[in-house]
């Protein structure tokens, strides 16, 4: 009598989309690795293959229709494989998705990840498929550390979901009210990151990061001032905020904590009063140019990027031009540039017609794109013959003898690693501060020479003065 196979646990997660999806795909990892399960980085060894999705841009969904497609050939090769579509794409398609002649057997939205490994079971006994895509006002998994680490670098979520209902954004659809995460979980989670995978720079995260808030008034600047007393974290960056949101002390405590990073991405998304106004973002073009001279009076030089919108509905041609020239005023260090979109469940779908048409919005959208390349080469011209104290994070994309990092302000620098200094070596260094004189740069990419004698140890101390001779064999 032959034995049944013995039943295999592996997982294949796929990310699409912003970080806070990376780190909800980070979340889902440790449900599954607490239920035995262990990843896979191909597919085709998958028993379970979860995609986390993206609703924020038309493109992102036609990927992951194109991802779910080409695993028709694995689920007919393999009738008892999962695949399962979780995240925004979820939350707003919900059931649809199951009528799509695609093969889904689970449709699970943010809110709902603490029944996946429940959910897939039942699939994988014969329960059939599931939808599940309720919306909490609670939840924040805060006790769930996902570690979404990359070298000396690691996200922290610190809230979900938002309030602020841009008439062009599905996320308050998709994930919710915006709900706050308890401080010390927080706290706890980035000291357990430096002590355990040598994190260096934490990037906080939140749909509106910078409106934290708990019940007991701690807000985003002091949570901020929290993490930088009870750990040793060597940087805080964060991501992404609303304008509204930057309290004068907040700026202050940024212009006054070197580990605090003078970088601050601030979506624009248009340049147009009028236009601000249909998208509900509650300032103008003059308030928000106001909050830009005063970030740049406290902190001269910070690193500046935006989020930008062309073709939002009703836009004109002078509309378009007051975006240009407000790009100019406020130099942004570099900018992400899209075209407008429709989003289902939308204030802007349901209220405005999609009336700029495809043409009009690329030709924006290439003419906006060849500005800011422009500013931002001049931006990083200015930089040449200046020095900058930069965390090593890795090697350069194009050579593994040249390593990079990043200035205070965000900015990429690439520089020479240490003489005879192998890939062994850059263990050593990774994570430490260098001070690098920046010698020319591209559009990009700001290059310099590396002041080895500066860079410290990640406990305070000088890197080992051997770390440049061949490592032991």
């Amino acid at each position: 009598m032959n034995e049944a196979p013995e039943k295999t646990n592996r997982l294949f997660v796929e990310t699409y989309g912003c970080q806070m999806n990376e780190y909800d795909s980070g979340i889902v990892r440790r449900l599954f690795g607490d239920r035995g399960y262990s990843v896979v980085v191909d597919e085709k060894e998958a028993d379970v293959i979860l995609l986390n999705t993206c609703a924020v841009r038309e493109k992102a969904h036609e990927r992951v229709y194109g991802r779910l497609q080409s695993l028709n050939h694995l689920k007919r090769k393999n009738p008892g494989l999962v695949i399962g579509v979780l995240g925004c794409m979820a939350q707003n398609l919900g059931e649809d998705l199951h009528g799509m002649g695609l093969p889904v057997d689970l449709v699970l939205g943010p809110d709902n990840y603490r029944d996946l490994p429940e959910l897939v079971e039942g699939i994988r006994t014969g329960n059939g498929g599931a939808t599940l895509a309720r919306l909490s006002s609670s939840e924040t998994y805060e006790e769930i550390e996902p570690e979404v680490v990359s070298g000396c670098l690691a996200f922290v979520t610190i809230m979900r979901g938002c309030d602020n209902f841009c008439s062009f954004c599905v996320v308050p659809f998709t994930r919710g009210r915006e709900r706050s995460r308890n401080p010390d979980s927080i706290v706890q989670e980035i000291q357990n990151l430096i002590q355990n995978r040598n994190v260096a720079e934490v990037t906080l995260l939140g749909q509106n990061v910078n409106s934290y808030k708990m019940d007991d008034g701690l807000d985003f600047a002091g949570l901020v001032r929290r993490i930088l007393n009870e750990t040793d974290i060597k940087r805080i960056r964060f991501t992404s905020p609303h304008p509204h949101d930057f309290p004068l002390h907040l700026l202050e405590l940024m212009a006054s904590e070197p580990r605090f990073c003078n970088h601050i991405h601030l979506p624009l998304q248009a340049g147009s009063s009028e236009v601000l106004n249909r998208m509900n973002r509650d300032y103008s073009k003059e308030t928000f140019l106001n909050l830009v001279k005063q970030i740049r009076t406290l902190m001269p030089d910070v690193g500046l990027t935006t989020d930008i919108i062309v073709g939002f509905p009703g836009e004109t041609e002078e509309q378009f031009q007051e975006t240009l020239e407000l790009v100019r005023a406020c130099e942004f260090d570099m900018a992400y540039m899209f075209k407008y979109s429709e989003r289902e469940h939308t204030l802007a779908r349901k209220k405005y017609a999609d009336d700029v048409s495809e043409d009009d919005k690329l030709d924006r959208l290439g003419r906006l794109i060849s500005l800011q390349t422009t500013l931002g080469a001049e931006k990083n011209k200015r930089e040449v013959g200046r020095s900058h104290k930069v965390l090593v994070e890795g090697t350069s994309k194009r050579s593994s003898s040249d390593w990079m990092g990043r200035t205070d302000s965000g900015k990429v620098v690439v520089f020479s690693a240490p003489e005879g200094a192998s890939l062994t070596d850059l263990d050593a260094y990774r994570g430490t501060l260098v001070d690098v004189e920046i010698e020319s740069c591209t559009q990009a990419t700001l290059k310099g020479k590396a002041d080895w004698s500066s860079a410290s140890s990640r406990t305070g101390g000088k890197v080992r003065d051997n770390a440049s001779e061949p490592a032991a064999v």
